[in-house]
């Protein structure tokens, strides 16, 4: 890993590793590669710096793993504060370890010091219609002060799980848990969403995948409207990302089931993503790239005929058998 990873002021690739990414012919696993580059081989950085969704992020790091070019992914259950260690996020040097265990007095005094705080708590209690317990309070200030968010931010974070949730649960007034907004909040922090601008940029994706959601859903077979589940979500991200059309996708969905007699997501996505590093874009582009180059019938070429040597000699027989009846003729 070393030998093929090496961060400096100015960013160095072996020859070996420029290699393998050549021959492969990946873009994704290019791009992940500069990004670990430039980040010391820091996987969350760089994560962080690329801010795509899982379903493209993690095929590529397994593929430049198995090149030996990346350390491999972790498999991390979902991120829950009591599993993840302080590595696993962007935190100051200062915030490494768990999460402080703040006591009523100190949120108190967070709420009458700190007029962010005490304005975003009421912005909050607006927002999922009910006032903050104190186990509340200490999610939310954890995210506030140990994350170090904004509270525009944690505004935007905390609208982002309330239209989640409600949309996956197909209850327009349901609130959800402020732990449940704690876990978002550290899942961002991993994907670097902790500024403003990168916030707002994040969220404007995610619309993009809210609008084509259900046409995905029923492209690949659902006929009964309902939100996709987290991971059926993490793959449409990754496919209207990539800007794949309905009518591909369908495609991709009808080559799937024959294969695999079943609906297979993982499975699909390799079908699409092979389609996008080739370059289609239409299903008659792929109908066109699948079929064998139609080869002209060649074209007859006239032959040098040379008859044998028994067949040249039955025509002189014949020849002079017949200037000799001729000769014949003439003399009588």
């Amino acid at each position: 890993m070393s030998a093929l990873l090496l961060p400096n002021d100015i960013l160095s690739m072996s020859a070996q590793a420029a290699r393998l990414l050549v021959e492969s012919g990946d873009g994704d696993e290019a791009l992940l590669y500069l990004a670990l580059l430039e980040s010391g081989g820091d996987g969350v950085k760089a994560a962080s710096r690329l801010r795509w969704a899982d379903g493209r992020l993690y095929p590529a790091w397994d593929r430049l793993a198995a090149k030996g070019l990346a350390q491999p992914r972790p498999e991390a259950p979902p991120i829950a504060i009591e599993l993840m260690g302080a590595d696993d996020i962007l935190l100051p040097p200062q915030k490494k370890g768990l999460p402080p265990e703040y006591s009523r007095e100190e949120l108190t005094a967070a709420q009458e010091r700190e007029p962010g705080f005490r304005g975003l708590c009421r912005e909050l209690e607006g927002m999922l219609g009910r006032i903050l317990s104190d186990n509340d309070l200490k999610y939310l200030y954890t995210i506030y002060d140990y994350l170090s968010f904004s509270p525009e931010v944690i505004v935007h974070l905390t609208g982002w799980v309330i239209r989640r949730e409600r949309r996956q649960r197909n209850n327009p007034a349901f609130s959800p848990r402020m732990y449940t907004i704690q876990q978002e909040a550290f899942r961002w922090k991993r994907l670097g969403l902790d500024t403003l601008e990168r916030a707002e940029d994040y969220l404007r994706r995610q619309e993009g995948v809210d609008q084509r959601e259900w046409d995905i859903l029923q492209a690949v077979g659902v006929t009964e409207r309902r939100p996709a589940v987290e991971k059926e979500r993490e793959f449409i991200a990754a496919w209207v990302e990539m800007g794949l059309s309905d009518e591909l996708i369908r495609l991709a969905y009808e080559r799937t089931v024959y294969q695999k007699k079943a609906m297979n997501w993982p499975y699909m996505n390799k079908i699409l993503q092979s389609w996008h590093k080739a370059g289609y874009h239409t299903p008659a582009q792929v109908e066109a790239g699948d079929k064998p180059a139609k080869r002209s019938r060649p074209i007859p070429q006239p032959q040098d005929f040379q008859p044998s040597q028994e067949r040249i000699q039955k025509n002189n027989d014949w020849l002079d058998q017949f200037l000799a009846e001729q000769q014949k003729k003439g003399g009588g």
